[in-house]
């Protein structure tokens, strides 16, 4: 019989954790979805879309070496941890990129991005959204003895969509970027494999986070955890509060759980991937002090969507706070 070293429910001293590295997630795809709008054009939206999707990507990896260091402190074994994070797997955005069959980008032709590659983003951000809402449900509280696995199952697959989403991006651009720019703009420099985890930063972040001595008390992963610990419930360091975007997820998440929502060919369903882009506008909308638009170009029915989502998470996180 597998042995259980978790417990029931996430612990209490990871929970302030999560919604924190959720809410930053969620702010670099908002900043993918931004720069792939059409009023972006001759912004860099390339070198913008791979730098956010890769911020995204290496905090999704923070989030699961977490995770997985906290297998590690209760004594589970290397082996079970590594098949939970599917680290024989996983797609890593560092490959070469090697120009895309049919597909020979000049640099005249790419000041927009073009319309195939922009479904294919919104169906990223789709699938990665939805993936995130696993361990905000599991932060909430819900009983399953099978919570690492399950999240650690989520957040491996998100960081593998956004390595194949990094990948194709570069590959379209093989023809008119050298490879050193290119794998600048990929961040390759600071990309950690899933064979890595848990690593030495996410062993100081849990330390931090349950206030137990460590050997580099002056780490910044130590030290920002400690600071998560011990802030009062509520407060956030970032532009949007924590729980206004675990509200959200969450709603969404419930929305389809336990439904197969994507289709044959592996892209999500249309009522899905609208719901999931209208949840990240919508955060986006409910964030600004004024009645106008999001930030970035929205179609009118996307607009209304996004006002009629922000709408919702005012009412539901006026007097509630995630804890």
């Amino acid at each position: 019989m597998a042995r259980n070293v978790s417990g029931k429910v996430m612990p209490p001293h990871l929970r302030p954790a999560v919604p924190d590295e959720v809410a930053e997630i969620v702010g670099y795809l908002q900043e993918v979805l931004r720069y792939c709008a059409p009023d972006r054009a001759g912004h860099g939206w390339a070198r913008m879309c791979m730098y956010r999707a890769s911020d995204a990507m290496d905090a999704v990896g923070h989030l699961a070496g977490l995770i997985a260091a906290q297998l590690e402190r209760g004594g589970e074994d290397r082996a079970v941890i590594q098949h939970m994070l599917r680290a024989d797997q996983e797609c890593l955005r560092t490959a070469v990129a090697v120009p895309l069959t049919g597909e020979r980008g000049a640099e005249r032709d790419l000041r927009l991005m073009p319309e195939w590659l922009h479904l294919r983003v919104q169906g990223s951000v789709t699938r990665v959204v939805l993936r995130l809402s696993v361990p905000l449900r599991h932060c909430g509280g819900e009983p399953d003895r099978k919570w690492p696995a399950r999240c650690l199952f989520a957040l491996s697959e998100a960081m593998d969509e956004l390595g194949r989403l990094i990948g194709t991006i570069a590959a379209l651009h093989a023809n008119v970027m050298d490879q050193e720019t290119l794998g600048r703009y990929q961040h390759l420099f600071q990309q950690r494999s899933r064979t890595e985890l848990p690593g030495e930063d996410d062993r100081a972040q849990l330390a931090g986070l349950l206030g137990l001595p460590y050997e580099n008390p002056s780490s910044v992963w130590y030290f920002s955890a400690r600071a998560k610990a011990t802030r009062p419930a509520g407060s956030s360091w970032s532009g949007m509060p924590e729980s206004t975007v675990a509200t959200a997820l969450t709603m969404l998440g419930d929305a389809f759980h336990g439904q197969r929502w994507e289709r044959p060919d592996g892209n999500p369903q249309e009522y899905v991937r609208t719901a999931a882009l209208a949840c990240l506008h919508g955060l986006t909308a409910v964030g600004r002090d004024d009645e106008g638009p999001p930030l970035y170009w929205l179609s009118e029915d996307e607009r209304r969507s996004a006002l009629a989502v922000a709408a919702v998470l005012a009412g539901r996180t006026r007097d509630d706070r995630w804890r």
